[in-house]
């Protein structure tokens, strides 16, 4: 049997094996937020962060290492200059859990984001840009109609929330000197 799980279903399947009750789109989202406020979480840190986030009180090894590698891999792409940055949303599902999906990731990035705890004036196209990420979350998947066109409009909204986020990360976190590694979350 081949395992052509994707990186979404892998991460759900091992949420889901630990109990937790928190989607992988919600999860990575909340990474990017904390990133975003400039927060850079030590291990012990993230660990009680994803232990707060999933519900648990103690998260399996193989699911903190994996919340770790999401976390270095994300901030890696949030300071790529080719713009990787990918939002971890429901692939192969119907439009509506697509749509679900991309509304709990903003979920995510907000909670992270205030978790984080910016610190500093935000600019204001970075507070523009939170409150659209705020009426994206309020998504209602019941709503969302199938079809050609619809499918474009989500994917418009996908891009657009990409961008946003990495227009935030530019404009809010802050750029370590060399050899820091900048703030950590405590």
């Amino acid at each position: 049997m081949t395992n052509n799980l994707s990186e979404f279903d892998k991460l759900a399947n091992g949420i889901l094996a630990a109990g937790g009750h928190t989607s992988p789109s919600e999860l990575h989202g909340f990474v990017c937020g904390v990133l975003a406020a400039g927060a850079r979480p030590d291990r012990r840190r993230w660990q009680d962060e994803l232990g707060q986030l999933l519900d648990l009180d103690a998260v399996p090894a193989d699911l903190s290492a994996e919340f770790q590698r999401i976390a270095e891999e994300s901030a890696a792409q949030l300071n790529d200059r080719n713009f990787d940055f990918r939002l971890l949303l429901a692939e192969d599902s119907d439009i509506s859990e697509r749509a679900l999906s991309l509304g709990l990731w903003c979920q995510g990035f907000l909670h992270g984001f205030g978790v984080g705890a910016y610190q500093g004036e935000l600019p204001p196209t970075s507070k523009e840009a939170l409150e659209d990420l705020s009426a994206v979350s309020q998504v209602d998947a019941d709503a969302v109609s199938e079809g050609e066109e619809a499918e474009h409009q989500l994917l418009e909204v996908e891009e657009f929330v990409r961008v946003a986020v990495m227009n935030i990360f530019t404009e809010t976190a802050p750029r370590p000197a060399s050899g820091s590694k900048g703030a950590t979350l405590h």
